[in-house]
């Protein structure tokens, strides 16, 4: 009998299932040298067909799929009491991540978006954590918080510069209050498509966090180079570079692939502070304004 096979959340829903078929199984080949091989349990959006689970359990090996209902139900006690929370998963899909994916997971959650394209093989992604959640490393620290807000709220501790495609976060650090009082403040929803990732580095910054190497995996700025430095593990293809995509499908992790796998290292990511938060403020704006 082989290992036990870890498992690994993903959120998905209808419009990217060609995205994590190519995505998810780089994630799989990726992984198949290790003595902990990893599993996939993907948390249904509400809009996947009976055709698309009949796809993803041919090309994915079996995936478990959490149909909306059951994860409706299973989450109502947590909910319960908690209106800000509550109202945010019903109005963002993206909450799924934060609430559904953390209490289908046991002692730890293991977490890979189906935008992240591994172009390697590896070892270590999901190693043990420690005590520490781990992220995704981002460029900026794109979050739903002014840099005043740190200021204002005390209650308000990030992390820097997370990025949610990837995370490993220990389910005990998980905090659902904190969640309710950050998601019930109307001034830090600016943004709502950083607000997600808002509430994990506020996570983040609570249980302790590092980031993995932003060499290994990253977020792409062009199409891959024709030569040069060695290529990342995984890149993250978040909506601003998603037509990027194209470019490297083809340096996907193949089955056949006999490179030596990478092992993914860690480094401290650090409190986000006012100055940090102004100083990406300030650069978006003058980004606008080219």
């Amino acid at each position: 009998m082989g290992p036990m096979a870890q498992w690994v959340a993903s959120l998905l829903g209808h419009r990217h299932v060609e995205m994590a078929i190519l995505c998810l199984g780089s994630l799989l080949r990726g992984s198949r040298h290790q003595n902990e091989p990893l599993a996939l349990r993907l948390h249904d959006d509400g809009t996947l067909t009976g055709e698309d689970r009949e796809r993803l359990a041919l090309e994915l090996g079996e995936p478990v799929v959490v149909p909306r209902p059951e994860a409706d139900e299973r989450v109502a006690d947590v909910l319960a009491g908690r209106p800000a929370l509550a109202a945010f998963r019903r109005a963002n899909p993206l909450a799924l991540k934060l609430v559904d994916a953390v209490l289908y997971a046991g002692d730890e959650l293991a977490y890979c978006d189906t935008d992240v394209l591994f172009l390697r093989p590896f070892a270590g992604l999901f190693s043990p954590l420690e005590g520490t959640a781990t992220f995704m490393a981002d460029h900026q620290n794109a979050y739903s918080a002014r840099s005043w807000h740190l200021l204002l709220h005390p209650r308000l501790r990030l992390a820097r510069r997370v990025n949610s495609g990837v995370i490993q976060f220990p389910t005990a650090a998980w905090d659902p209050d904190l969640l309710e009082w950050y998601l019930g403040r109307p001034e830090f929803a600016f943004a709502p498509v950083w607000a997600e990732q808002t509430a994990w580095a506020l996570l983040g910054a609570a249980a302790g966090c590092r980031l993995f190497d932003p060499r290994q995996i990253t977020i792409p700025t062009s199409g891959p180079p024709s030569s040069g430095p060695m290529e990342p593990v995984a890149l993250h293809f978040v909506s601003p570079v998603r037509g990027l995509l194209p470019l490297w499908e083809d340096r996907a992790v193949r089955a056949a692939d006999g490179r030596p796998p990478v092992a993914i290292g860690r480094v401290p990511s650090g409190r986000c502070g006012p100055l940090d938060l102004a100083a990406d403020e300030v650069r978006r704006r003058l980004a606008r304004l080219r």
